[in-house]
């Protein structure tokens, strides 16, 4: 794509929103204007620069896509997306490790697009879990956890969520699997025993932890040079950024040994 077409459409906001609302089939001047919240008088130049450029037919009172538009229309929303993520709280990502991500992963990391992050605790609470992070788990139904850290309040936190009913599947890798099973064995056989708990060890090397459930994504990576970042999470609510989550822990379950007793 040349730098002219570049400029086409991501130099103008307007012209952007068109392509990505006519990709969804073709539309009257009346509908594009409700859509964008403008006059007509802003609209026609975006649109007869896109007519100008062929990515943009007009048929009677419609305007629809060209074939070389929805071929465009077609890859824009993904790089929208990513970089709606990317320009969210930009000094966040650029100081964290995505690349520890699995690049199947981190090819749709757009899919947390409208991602927030959790508020960075008071030095009463450093060390303790997010407040916020707890009262979103305890009202969920279903939670699938990754850990490559070890917080000693997890085992019981976990445990009695799975006590409540929640469907609770934890993987862990092998040093916090050594660990629990040293000093907390007493509830990893009492989390075991349940039938809506499953419990998983990764031989492989996971830098990042993060919680998915039927409510909201929670994701913590860490900073460049692989410190653990306990202060600021990845917060995501949308469906997509949720079945995000789900994938990335398949990933690596099905990678993983599913421990049934000690």
């Amino acid at each position: 794509m040349n730098s002219q077409l570049l400029e086409l459409i991501f130099l103008s906001e307007k012209r952007k929103d068109l392509l990505l609302f006519l990709k969804g089939g073709p539309k009257t001047i009346n509908e594009i204007k409700v859509y964008l919240n403008a006059s007509a008088v802003a609209v026609l130049p975006q649109l007869k620069k896109l007519r100008d450029d062929s990515l943009v037919f007009r048929t009677e009172d419609v305007y629809i896509l060209s074939p070389l538009g929805i071929a465009i229309a077609g890859r824009m929303q993904a790089m929208v997306s990513l970089l709606n993520v990317f320009g969210n709280c930009y000094e966040f990502w650029i100081s964290h490790s995505v690349e520890c991500i699995p690049a199947s992963l981190r090819n749709r990391i757009g899919d947390l697009d409208n991602c927030t992050f959790s508020e960075p605790p008071d030095r009463t609470c450093l060390f303790e879990p997010h407040r916020e992070f707890v009262e979103k788990l305890s009202i969920s139904k279903r939670i699938k956890g990754l850990a490559s850290i070890f917080h000693p309040l997890y085992p019981s936190l976990f445990l009695s969520f799975a006590q409540e009913g929640a469907d609770v599947s934890l993987l862990v890798t092998r040093p916090i699997y050594d660990r629990i099973k040293k000093e907390y064995q007493a509830e990893l056989r009492e989390f075991l025993k349940f039938q809506n708990s499953c419990f998983y060890v990764c031989e492989e090397k996971i830098e990042f932890s993060h919680v998915v459930t039927d409510r909201f994504l929670s994701l913590s990576l860490p900073f460049f040079d692989g410190t653990f970042d306990h202060k600021q999470d990845v917060l995501c609510f949308e469906p997509a950024a949720l079945k995000w989550g789900d994938d990335l822990f398949a990933y690596y379950r099905d990678r993983s040994e599913k421990i049934t007793e000690i």
